[in-house]
This record gives structure tokens, sequence and C-alpha cells, in this order.
């Protein structure tokens, strides 16, 4: 397969070289870069990005005694206006926007973040505009009071949208009747694919909601990744970066091998980005996620691409996968890794080959100190899917030693 990569070779020059470059003041493309942490490496170039992050990479692996090396890194093909979800905070006056680094308590009023897709920017400025006219109280995270709580956008490369807007339970049905009408009259005005009012039942300060009410449009959204149809509700978990997610897919593919003939399990499953992403060519396909509305959506997405697969609603440390005896099994765990029950039962089952997602790489590194005493690195490559941040993507293909 043709990838567009950056090779580091030398990994102790050029992490050297990186070093001394991060030390010079460059210009952000963030206009908050003091205020606002959701980037955090924006002054950095680029190219210094992904040896810092091969860089750092290797050095969980020496920490951890591991003779394991990282060498490549997989560029995001768009390093702005990449994210295709954006939580964006609503204080207790009306501020709008991304919370301050390091204080919880304060809005930046009126900023989007440059990584945001230019469609959630859009709508962001249309919301805010209408805050102080939507006759709407607003949450106080200190005194758990008031309505509005957070404005949660996406685009989809489709170029479907959606508007999740999370509030706290309504005080009676005076002021439930007042919220709709008001996000009835938003709705129309923006126009997004999708538009959701989901409350919040709880003090918790997230931002999803365990109740949703479709006020405008369609109940879900739709991203298409090689040719495979994604449906995508207000809960959904989705690769935030769409731009960068075909590189991803096409990783953990060409590390799996052919499949055909062969049994692909995918633990951690989602709505079933990966798993669907085989359907088509192995013999059985099999997905276990342990949040339920995923595992719905998983099936429906099945369903509209015309694919079989097996999705089971279950926690992957008390799921007895291995009567599956699976050919191929994909981990793609939480950035917290795999439960330990987890880990020893991959060891006691010991499938013959394994494709590892991890976007914690360090994590990654305490867990191969166990799965190196019975499996080998085929091969491993990074893929940037977080520009301008610390974060990163590691595939590593595993075989069971003879």
């Amino acid at each position: 397969m043709n990838f567009l990569s950056t090779n580091f070779r030398c990994l102790a020059k050029r992490c050297s070289d990186c070093q001394n470059t991060m030390q010079q003041p460059l210009m952000s493309s963030c206009p908050q870069k003091d205020r606002c942490g959701s980037c955090g490496w924006s002054h950095i170039p680029y190219d210094k990005q992904l040896a810092q992050k091969c860089s750092d990479i290797n050095g969980s692996f020496v920490l951890k005694k591991l003779s394991l090396c990282c060498e490549e890194i997989l560029p995001s093909p768009t390093t702005e206006h990449y994210r295709n979800r954006m939580d964006f905070v609503i204080d207790f006056e009306g501020r709008m926007g991304l919370r301050e680094k390091g204080k919880w308590w304060k809005v930046i009023d009126g900023h989007p973040c440059f990584l945001a897709d230019e469609k959630i920017e859009t709508l962001f400025h249309a919301i805010r505009a209408w805050l102080p006219a939507s006759g709407l109280s607003y949450f106080d995270r200190k005194a758990t009071t008031g309505l509005l709580r957070y404005a949660v956008i996406r685009a989809m490369q489709t170029g479907e949208t959606m508007v999740d807007m999370i509030t706290s339970a309504p005080a009676d049905l005076s002021e439930e009747q007042q919220t709709r009408a008001a996000f009835l009259s938003l709705a129309q005005h923006l126009s997004p694919t999708s538009f959701f009012w989901s409350i919040n039942s709880t003090i918790s300060d997230v931002s999803f909601g365990d109740k949703h009410e479709c006020i405008a449009g369609q109940t879900s959204i739709e991203e298409v990744i090689h040719d495979v149809h994604y449906r995508i509700s207000p809960n959904a978990f989705f690769q935030t970066n769409s731009h960068a997610s075909p590189l991803l897919l096409e990783t953990v593919k060409a590390f799996a091998g052919s499949v055909k003939d062969k049994t692909v399990l995918d633990l951690y499953c989602g709505t079933g980005f990966f798993a669907l992403a085989f359907a088509s060519e192995a013999k059985r396909t099999i997905g276990v996620e342990l949040v339920p509305e995923a595992i719905a959506e998983a099936k429906e997405n099945a369903r509209i691409n015309h694919l079989s697969a097996e999705f089971y609603d279950a926690k992957t440390e008390s799921f007895p996968w291995q009567d599956f005896h699976a050919d191929v099994v994909i981990l793609d765990p939480p950035r917290a890794g795999m439960h330990d029950r987890a880990l020893q039962d991959i060891l006691a089952a010991t499938p013959p080959h394994i494709v590892y997602v991890s976007c914690n790489h360090k994590n990654f590194a305490r867990e191969m100190v166990m799965l190196q005493n019975l499996y080998q690195v085929e091969h491993m490559r990074a893929i940037d899917m977080f520009p301008h941040t610390p974060h990163v993507e590691l595939v590593t293909a595993l075989n069971l030693r003879d």
C-alpha cells in the first residue's frame, strides 16, 4: 500500500534537533495560545511534532526496558480544521467557548478553536449569538442551577452536521415547553442535518445526556470511510479526525493481512469502525463493546452497508470471546488501556495474530512487558490523528511466537 509517511530512522539525532527547535518561540495558529489548552503544540513546526511523538513513544519503551522502536509516523492529511466534533462549554453568564487552561470554571468566550471543522466554527458563532436572546437560563457549575450547559457540534466530510444542546432537566412543564420552543427556533435558523436536545439529569459536568429528543432534522448523521457508511447519533463515539481515519483503517487492515476464510474479532469495537471494514472479506466478523448504544449503532451500520457481522454488548473482561477461536484479534481499548483481566485472558487464549491500536503509548508499553513473552512485534506504525496536540495513535501487529 502506498502511504505518505515521515520516516525517522535516526531517532536520537532527530529528537535532539526537535528539542532544540521547541525551545525557539514560534508563531501559533491559535489566537488564544497562552490561555487555551486545546492544542498545546501549535507553536511547534509540524515536522518537529511528528519527530517528538515518535520520540515520546520510544521513550515509553525505554522506560519499560522494551527492545521496541517506532520508526514510522503518518502525518495527518490536514493539520487545521480537522476535528469533526467539538464540545463547547456554556458558563453561568452565557459565555461560550473552550475552557481556559487549568481553570475548569473559566470559559474563553467566542473561542471555537482552529482545529475544528470550518462548518463547526460557523455553527458555533450562530449559537453564541443566539444565547442572549434565547430566554433560557445558564448552568451554574458551582450552584448546580440553570439550564444551558454545552453545545456539542459535529461536522462530517459528507457535509452533514449535528447540533446537540446539553441542558439540565427542566424544573417544570412550563420550562420544558419554553426550552423546546427556543431550540426549535434555533434549529430553524441553523438548519443542521440533525438538531438534538439532550438532558443531563445529574450534576456531573459532562457533555452528554441520558435523555435525547430530536428537535429537527434526521435522527443521525453519516460519515463514509472507504465506502463504508457509519451513522452517528448524539452519544456515539467516532474517530475525531475524518481526514486521517482512512490512514488508520488502511494500517489496521494492512497489519491484519488477508482475512479470507478467517474469523476476525474486534474487542472494544465501538460502533463497528474496524469490524465493518473486515466484514466483506472475513469468514466471520465479531465485535464486542460494553456500551449498549454503540452496539445498537454497530448493528445498524452493518444493516445499512449490507454486511454480515455479529455484535455483543458486554465488557471484554467478562465476555467469553475466547470461544470464537479468532484468527485475528483487533484491540482498540480506551486511553486507560486494557482491564487487567482482559490482558490475562489474551495471554491465556493466545490468539495467533493481534493488531493493537493504542491511543496511549504509555499503557501500551506497560502491557507489552507481559505480551512480549508470547508475542513478537511484526510491524509498528504511528498515525497522527491529533495534530498540534501531544496525542498520537500507535498501531502494532503482534504474532504469536513459535
